[in-house]
């Protein structure tokens, strides 16, 4: 059995890709959320509805705490008389580190993960860590559960505040980035719709071409770049406006707030 407890935006992502993929059948979810609305939705397609956490995780063998971090610890309380020593817990609670978990809820097997919001399509990134207690077996069954949500990337915990910058936050970004391509679109005479769609592909493509073949994007940005060319201007520009070191700082301000939040969690009880 797969539990979730804390069906938010990542929650509800989460359970809505495992119906979809077909992997599991519908009672073999349970899910819990302290606001009843947030799970009724899931009930005609034959999710089973807990009436608290601690049911949740008794049922299950693999258990998602989804809930915003700064309710873990009520969490905690809740759940906390449950054995967790044959169970999987597997967090999306940003800034909690496993040993945080471990400490309040008695339990060794434990996988962090790091979702990000094109999950809800199948195409996310998730960083992954998980305790030594978690046997390889156990561990492949989670790369299962998880394989709906897209591509699973193996971190150290203590990278955890980097992935939440780059893949956690970073779509954020794109999208801001991709707002601006498009208002200039706009601005050179295009249809918002056809604008749209060129950029769109574009970005899908450029990002194919280089996932396939493997190149640094640089070596990429010269095949296009020719002599006293059009595409040498608009780099030029680029550059002299600085949008090399404003994306940088941006994610690199992003990690600092991260590693903030870790710290203030970690100490946390």
């Amino acid at each position: 059995m797969i539990g979730a407890i804390g069906i938010g935006n990542i929650g509800s992502i989460i359970i809505d890709r495992l119906l979809e993929s077909g992997k599991f059948a519908p009672e073999e979810i349970i899910i819990f959320d302290r606001s009843a609305e947030k799970t009724l939705r899931f009930k005609p397609h034959g999710v089973i509805i807990a009436s608290s956490g601690a049911e949740v995780c008794e049922r299950s063998s693999f258990v998602f705490l989804a809930v915003k971090p700064q309710d873990a610890g009520d969490l905690f309380d809740q759940i906390s008389r449950v054995d967790f020593s044959e169970k999987v817990i597997i967090s999306t609670m940003t800034g909690i580190p496993m040993e945080r978990i471990s400490r309040n809820l008695g339990a060794n097997k434990i996988v962090r993960i790091m979702p990000n919001v094109p999950c809800a399509v199948g195409r996310g990134v998730i960083g992954v860590t998980y305790s030594e207690a978690v046997s390889k077996e156990e561990f492949e069954m989670v790369e299962n559960i998880l394989s709906p949500l897209g591509k699973i990337v193996k971190v150290r915990e203590k990278d955890f505040a980097a992935v939440t910058a780059l893949s956690g936050s970073g779509p954020a970004f794109v999208f801001v980035v991709v707002e601006a391509l498009i208002d200039s679109g706009l601005r050179m005479g295009l249809s918002y719709d056809v604008s749209r769609e060129l950029i769109l592909e574009t970005l899908k493509g450029s990002a194919e071409l280089l996932q396939i073949r493997g190149n640094h994007p640089g070596e990429f940005r010269h095949l296009v770049t020719s002599p006293g060319g059009t595409t040498i201007e608009g780099i030029y520009s680029l550059e002299r406006e600085g949008l090399r070191g404003a994306l940088m700082k941006a994610l690199f301000d992003t990690y600092e707030k991260a590693k903030e939040f870790e710290e203030l969690r970690n100490d946390e009880e």
